[in-house]
């Protein structure tokens, strides 16, 4: 089991560091509430768990009680949620209803999935009183409190267990939800990350060789030889210096939610893309020089 919190614009302005020092290894942020609330702290809050490599998820507290209110709540959330690029999403269900909720529910979770894996948080009262067993199409976060082992009724298992709503963490302002998440379903998104990442590098070793005769094998791995290309270069990339290698930072700053897109010129190493460097820099403890030296390219080459 790996441990998380679930945080929102009620804890303020958030140290991701502190929630990592703390163990834990993921946060589910929230990102939209009803079909007009937008949680301020969203965006900073994804990108500040990704830069200290926590798996971050968002979530949308509902509001609606039918299945036309519930489609549109969720292209609000998806437009909202999706410029962040949350690891997973969450349809917070906990709203007033009555009846069955289940295609209202699946509607909602049917648009978001396309941002990423849609999960549904629930209580068991709930499960029972406004779900069916349609709804084991998408995995559940359950909140259950003040027992050994949550009930989940309609679900063989469970992705996330909230478990406490009465955490505190040094440094953060008002309680924080506690979860476990289960090593099966972190792990899925382990693998997406590794291979996403071989491919990654393979287009830098690409852009290493067409920028500067590189002659690297595209294999994926930060070797020695990539490692010994990409300190060939250290001093070069300044600003104002443009090439393909400056393009894949870019991309991956914007990724990480540092750079907002088309807020930079493509390829040129530009005083916004300077700027992200100098705060991804700060983030990981690097000297913030925006200065690419080997141990800020190990940020790039890991996460």
């Amino acid at each position: 089991m790996l441990k998380g919190v679930d945080i929102s614009n009620l804890n303020g302005s958030i140290n991701m560091n502190l929630i990592r020092s703390a163990g834990n290894s993921f946060i589910v942020a929230k990102a939209t509430e009803g079909g007009t609330f937008i949680d301020k702290y969203y965006g900073f809050n994804i990108a500040g768990a990704k830069s200290v490599q926590l798996l971050a998820g968002a979530y949308h507290f509902a509001r609606f009680q039918d299945e036309s209110k519930a489609v549109q709540e969720a292209n609000f959330f998806k437009t909202t949620a999706a410029a962040a690029r949350p690891d997973f999403v969450v349809l917070d269900f906990e709203q007033q209803c009555s009846g069955d909720m289940t295609d209202a529910c699946l509607a909602f979770l049917d648009i978001v999935s396309e941002v990423a894996p849609a999960l549904i948080y629930c209580n068991p009262s709930r499960i029972k009183a406004y779900l069916n067993s349609k709804i084991t199409k998408y995995s559940l976060w359950i909140a259950h409190y003040g027992v050994n082992y949550p009930s989940i009724i309609l679900w063989n298992e469970y992705a996330i267990w909230q478990y406490s709503e009465e955490g505190k963490i040094q440094g953060i302002s008002g309680n924080i939800d506690l979860n476990y998440m289960t090593e099966k379903f972190y792990n899925g998104f382990g693998t997406r990350l590794q291979n996403t990442l071989v491919e990654q590098i393979k287009a830098l070793q690409y852009d290493l060789n067409i920028d500067y005769n590189a002659k690297l094998i595209i294999d994926g791995i930060a070797g020695p030889a990539t490692i010994s290309a990409l300190r060939g270069i250290q001093n070069i990339i300044v600003k104002g210096y443009k090439s393909n290698v400056v393009l894949w930072i870019q991309q991956k700053l914007e990724n990480y939610g540092y750079l907002k897109k088309n807020s930079y010129t493509p390829m040129l190493y530009d005083e916004a893309t300077f700027q992200a460097v100098t705060n991804l820099q700060k983030n990981w403890q690097r000297p913030t020089d925006g200065v690419l030296r080997a141990d800020t390219w190990s940020v790039f080459l890991n996460n």
